[in-house]
């Protein structure tokens, strides 16, 4: 209801504005119109007037064809795909759009600094105030756990970007859990399995992206360009293919998944952390899950995803390191984490 409310109150300012102008130009060209009359109609006596009117008159319309049908569709192209070139991503600068935006907000990154420290609060702030507005955001970041996020990280050391990654989830969910409720359908996040093709910064008809290099997209050069334009539609079609795609979850999907542990007649559910491996899902079953994890007639179910029974399986040293490695990406280091493998009964 806020959303509709607030447009219908500057539904007729816009309208009365689109008419006052188109009434101002209606009376300026018939002024024009009245003063040429004017300027000519005590010459019309002159030798040569029908002449050279007739050749004036004629030379306008070939400068009006030629502007109308060439140099205007010309120009308005060029402007369509101009380029402005940034040497970084100012923050603030984008929190300053969020703050006047009207329609929406949209972000590809393997993590935003929108999100750390000295500009979380206004990043915050302005999304609150957006969100009043009925501004939609979509966010799109990477699970720190992938081996595009692993990759990324080598590429921008010593920077901690797996870190970086984990804050900004953490305060996305922060942020959303206090949303109020008519406010959650307007801000959604997904978590990829895979890194951005590129990095997109839009706010309504503004977009700015970078490619990836050896150090932060912020600090290299950006391109700002129009949302409809060439330029533009590209970025946002990959950014709207990968949306729509797979390999995405909510965070809420992304820290936990629900198990059902049967043991005899007995069946109990629990919520527990994971992380993937190979394809595989290794969850942390200590402390909640132990008793049950080790039993030896334990069967699992994963709740949603039908009749499928699994057990718990342990493995080797080197598969166990490398897979504690991968939880410790995404949700920091955990000296009691216990990780057992999801594997058919």
């Amino acid at each position: 209801m806020g959303v509709r409310d607030g447009w219908r109150r500057r539904w007729p300012r816009s309208v009365g504005t689109r008419h006052w102008l188109s009434y101002l130009y209606a009376t300026i060209g018939a002024l024009l119109l009245v003063i040429a009359f004017l300027l000519l109609y005590p010459l019309r006596h002159v030798d040569g007037f029908a002449t050279d009117l007739r050749i004036n008159v004629g030379s306008n319309l070939l400068d009006l064809v030629l502007a109308a049908l060439v140099l205007q569709p010309l120009i308005v192209s060029l402007s369509r795909n101009a380029v402005r070139w940034r040497n970084r991503l100012d923050y603030r600068d984008v929190i300053r759009r969020i703050e006047r935006a009207t329609d929406r907000m949209e972000i590809w990154k393997h993590w935003t600094g929108l999100l750390e420290n000295q500009y979380e609060p206004g990043f915050e702030a302005a999304v609150r105030g957006a969100l009043d507005r009925g501004v939609r955001f979509r966010i799109m970041l990477t699970d720190p756990s992938c081996p595009d996020a692993a990759e990324r990280a080598r590429q921008v050391a010593p920077t901690d970007a797996l870190r970086l990654m984990r804050q900004n989830i953490e305060r996305l969910d922060k942020i959303i859990s206090e949303l109020p409720a008519q406010h959650r359908d307007l801000f959604q996040v997904w978590i990829s399995s895979v890194g951005p093709a590129h990095a997109i910064y839009r706010v309504d008809d503004w977009l700015s992206y970078g490619l990836f290099r050896d150090r932060r997209v912020s600090e290299s050069s950006q391109r700002e360009v129009r949302v409809r334009g060439d330029l533009g539609e590209l970025a946002l079609e990959a950014f709207d293919n990968r949306w729509n795609g797979t390999g995405l979850l909510s965070i809420a999907d992304h820290y936990r998944m629900s198990l059902r542990f049967t043991v005899h007649d007995a069946t109990v559910q629990h919520e527990l952390t994971y992380v993937l491996h190979d394809g595989e899902h290794w969850v942390n079953v200590n402390p909640a899950a132990l008793q049950h994890a080790f039993h030896p007639d334990h069967e699992v179910s994963v709740c949603g995803d039908g009749s499928r029974r699994y057990v718990l399986a342990d493995a080797s040293p080197e598969t166990r390191e490398r897979v504690l490695a991968l939880y410790a990406a995404k949700y920091g280091a955990d000296q009691g984490a216990v990780l057992l493998r999801l594997s058919n009964a």
